[in-house]
């Protein structure tokens, strides 16, 4: 097994912000000029926009990826470190809507076992944000609105399930310094799916999460620590670091990916508009962990399996995604969510 921490994590920095000097326009008598209609602020936030947007849709593309954890200390006494965790994976991130302001992006993977495609993730990045869902463990996830300072120059990245339900989201502020652009924000966040499924010694990862844009493509890094809630006082079972990285490649025949995400875009377009009400920045949402006997993912999966088989029946499943979302909302959340076996054991 090669070495955990690769040279790539030990070359990836922090951005240290660069501090800008601006003239403010003082009290002004007739005789002097008018102030500009664009400050300097304002022109420099412009520029940094570009910039920002320009790093974001830099990260859709054609991918293989190495996913790469380890913890690296046990906060807790008797605790033992778990083994680090390695994985490959080849996927593509399509841009799926850009409005200038919104730019929304789904993985899809292309897993090489049985040549199986797989809905992946789903990042979705929104410029000067007025709320941002943060996940408070117990599958419950709350709004809160961003202040003025908060969210000024800023951009929220928030993170889907496989399903298109909620998982964690963060906001933060893109730094442009020679050549290198980097995002860095800090969330919490369920279980990551290389864990939850096999572990219950925790409740939530904190996470502060970094992506930066790469020649070949670009990282994910993450410094978490793995936190129980209501753990007395030693709530914090261990520090574990991550490394996402994807490398851009043309060896990889992505054309059954494609077909797969033409053939269903309009049914997950469908299962995101239905989500929409739930997460309108008013509600709380708690949600079961299962229904009928059945995590989501496996109600949805089901549905979109049958987008080619059935196309007449767009409408009446429009209704039951509807229906389904609603079926696994809960006043109150589960104390302990039944075990399942994850679609893809990855991480993100």
């Amino acid at each position: 097994m090669r070495f955990f921490l690769s040279s790539k994590l030990n070359s990836v920095i922090a951005v240290t912000a660069v501090g800008l000097l601006f003239s403010g326009c003082a009290s002004q008598s007739a005789t002097l000029a008018p102030c500009p209609s664009k400050t300097a602020v304002d022109q420099a936030t412009e520029s940094t926009f570009e910039q920002d947007r320009k790093a974001i849709l830099a990260m859709s593309g054609d991918y293989t990826v190495k996913f790469q954890f380890m913890e690296t200390a046990a906060l807790r006494a008797g605790y033992e470190l778990t083994k680090p965790y390695l994985a490959d994976a080849t996927e593509i991130i399509e841009v799926i809507e850009d409005t200038g302001t919104k730019i929304d992006m789904q993985h899809i993977l292309l897993v090489p076992e049985g040549n199986r495609v797989v809905k992946h993730w789903r990042q979705t990045w929104i410029y000067e944000p007025t709320e941002i869902y943060e996940f408070k463990g117990n599958r419950t996830w709350e709004p809160r609105k961003l202040s003025e300072a908060e969210r000024k120059g800023a951009w929220s990245q928030f993170v889907y399930q496989v399903d298109d339900s909620p998982r964690y989201g963060g906001v933060g502020r893109w730094n442009h310094a020679h050549n290198m652009s980097s995002w860095e924000s800090r969330t919490w966040r369920p279980l990551p799916r290389r864990e939850y499924t096999k572990r219950s010694d925790y409740d939530v990862m904190v996470a502060r999460n970094r992506h930066t844009i790469t020649p070949t493509g670009w990282v994910h890094e993450q410094d978490n620590y793995k936190l129980v809630l209501g753990g007395g006082e030693n709530p914090i079972i261990a520090l574990e670091v991550g490394l996402n990285v994807y490398d851009r490649t043309t060896a990889v025949d992505f054309s059954k990916v494609r077909q797969y995400w033409k053939d269903t875009k309009a049914y997950w377009g469908d299962v995101r508009a239905s989500w929409a009400p739930w997460m309108d920045g008013t509600k709380t949402v708690r949600m079961n962990a299962t229904w009928e006997d059945k995590p989501m993912y496996k109600h949805m999966f089901g549905m979109a399996k049958e987008v080619l088989d059935k196309p007449d029946e767009a409408e009446a499943r429009k209704a039951r995604v509807r229906d389904v979302i609603a079926a696994f909302m809960a006043k109150e959340a589960e104390a302990a969510p039944k075990k399942e076996e994850a679609e893809e054991d990855s991480d993100y």
